[in-house]
């Protein structure tokens, strides 16, 4: 069956660390070398890890892998253990006798935070885990405690999320150009499809429909919400900027996904990078021979940004569909239904 998550990029490996009895895990995205990443954060409370390089006016904007992991703070702590790993695999910038592997990362407040402390060496089981096997969706990973549809509790804090996970897509252009992404959903807001319907979220428990974000009885509890998106190319975009402009467009996929969205207790973040595998030059296909014009780069660009939007979007709705539903203490009727549950 063809690859049609992140791993369908050559050179790049994605792990799962995975603990369903404390509802906590992490996943981490690992490169065979040294690769260019942009970066983009519009929440409002976000926890992540060696990002401020990968801002405007910075040097250093290659990475060895990203992740993404629950625990929220304490998450950070994993960064250590997976740049152990890839130590242990000779790849990281040679400093004298020693490699200095860089990564970047994000977290996100899952059920598995309240439940106990996080482990670091998650970190490094997600690495250990990594492979270019078709990634594993749903309930894995960073998304083992995480939901959706978080703006309204019931009397007594009762939780009336859904449950959610990982999801990954991928958008060809033609040429070989691939758009792929992968996405942990742990949102403050309803998963919307396209038509406008939700796929999951806040649940009215009187009369068990979905319930619609309303401004005025918006009574999120906690910061306990983030959705991190992964995007990554095969297209060598060249200069940072273009990196950081992907990235930027890329989560309008998430916008286009999930209502609301960037509020100040989310930690909405999107990375995006390139395995350079594809230069620019003069494509034959109809899709991208204008591409090769006067204005052919700025084209690209926007053609594989829109693409990123998507990719990520189908992320988004893909982390919902494959998740399970599971136990929890603090939900309503002490389940966090999945959509194919409910």
């Amino acid at each position: 069956m063809e690859n049609r998550t992140l791993t369908a990029l050559k050179g790049v490996k994605v792990g799962h660390s995975t603990h369903k009895d404390k509802l906590a895990g992490c996943t981490a995205v690992l490169f065979n070398k040294a690769l260019p990443v942009g970066y983009s954060c519009y929440g409002g409370c976000p926890v992540t890890y060696n990002t401020d390089s990968l801002r405007e006016g910075k040097m250093n904007f290659y990475r060895h892998g990203l992740f993404i992991t629950g625990g929220s703070l304490s998450g950070l702590s994993c960064a250590a253990e997976i740049i152990k790993e890839i130590c242990k695999s000779k790849k990281g910038f040679r400093t004298g006798n020693q490699r200095m592997p860089s990564v970047s990362g994000a977290v996100v407040y899952d059920l598995g935070t309240f439940l106990g402390p996080y482990d670091p060496l998650y970190g490094a089981e997600a690495a250990q885990n990594a492979t270019e096997k078709p990634v594993e969706r749903g309930n894995v990973g960073a998304g083992t405690g995480t939901s959706v549809g978080k703006f309204s509790y019931e009397k007594g804090g009762l939780r009336l999320s859904m449950k959610s996970g990982v999801g990954s897509s991928r958008i060809d252009l033609g040429n070989g150009i691939m758009v792929c992404a992968l996405s942990v959903v742990n949102a403050v807001g309803n998963v919307i499809l396209p038509n406008g319907k939700i796929l999951a979220g806040n649940r009215d428990t009187k009369t068990g429909q979905f319930r619609k974000f309303e401004k005025e009885s918006y009574s999120a509890g906690t910061n306990s919400n983030t959705t991190v998106s992964i995007v990554g190319l095969n297209i060598d975009l060249q200069t940072r900027e273009n990196y950081d402009k992907v990235a930027q467009i890329a989560s309008h996929g998430q916008v286009r996904a999930i209502k609301p969205l960037n509020t100040f207790r989310d930690g909405d973040t999107v990375f995006a990078f390139s395995t350079g595998k594809i230069k620019r030059r003069r494509f034959k296909g109809p899709a991208t021979a204008a591409w090769s014009g006067e204005y052919g780069h700025y084209l690209m660009l926007d053609a594989v940004a829109q693409a990123a939007a998507d990719a990520v979007q189908e992320s988004i709705y893909d982390a919902c569909i494959k998740a399970e539903s599971i136990r929890f203490e603090g939900a309503f009727r002490k389940v966090v239904p999945s959509y194919k549950d409910y």
